[in-house]
């Protein structure tokens, strides 16, 4: 067991390299099907410039329209991106249950979320911006977004009282990002929260 406290930096421009190799690694399947398909839609299109004439003369024999070969090849592109999406989107769900219960709970030093297998603390300073989506009230920290769902108060004027705790905790950076679009909801927080 590590008996020491580790303490270290991490910059942006690492942070973006480590999401591409992790990713590589982590999902190295579907990662080589999306190179092979790219490498094959090229090499498609290589083909058809190469034998251009030659298709063009069976298409006119044919009556096929010039540019059916176009379309089909962009049809099997977008199927099997759509393909390789939903496959990457299943080895995600078969790594962590998406849809284990989460607890939320507003603490001294921040906003904390949990599920049985992890847990974020927020820190105040950490909220970089404030939003609502029609169904709940989201904080976010750079790219991470955390939703809390309308349903989970017990009335619009808890809910009214987290948005104006939390606001009035952020920032001046992140009160600045979020203002614009958090305004309305701020104005309706206070008069929910007076009557």
């Amino acid at each position: 067991m590590l008996d020491r406290e580790l303490t270290y930096r991490m910059p942006f421009e690492r942070l973006r390299r480590l999401g591409r190799s992790a990713n590589r690694k982590a999902f190295r399947t579907t990662w080589v099907s999306v190179w092979a398909l790219l490498a094959f839609y090229f090499g498609m299109i290589a083909l058809f410039i190469i034998f251009v004439d030659d298709i063009n003369r069976l298409e006119r024999e044919s009556g096929i329209p010039w540019w059916s070969w176009f379309a089909g090849l962009v049809v099997v592109f977008v199927a099997a991106f759509f393909a390789l999406r939903r496959r990457w989107q299943g080895q995600m769900k078969s790594r962590v249950d998406f849809d284990s219960a989460v607890t939320f709970k507003q603490e001294l030093s921040g906003l904390r979320f949990a599920t049985p297998q992890i847990e974020y603390l927020v820190k105040w300073d950490g909220i970089s911006q404030m939003l609502m989506e029609p169904d709940g009230v989201v904080f976010s920290h750079g790219g991470l977004f955390f939703m809390i769902p309308n349903g989970a108060f017990a009335d619009p004027g808890e809910r009214g009282a987290l948005i104006q705790d939390v606001f009035g905790r952020l920032n001046d950076a992140a009160r600045a990002r979020s203002e614009p679009l958090m305004r309305p909801f701020l104005a309706a927080a206070s008069s929910t929260t007076r009557t």
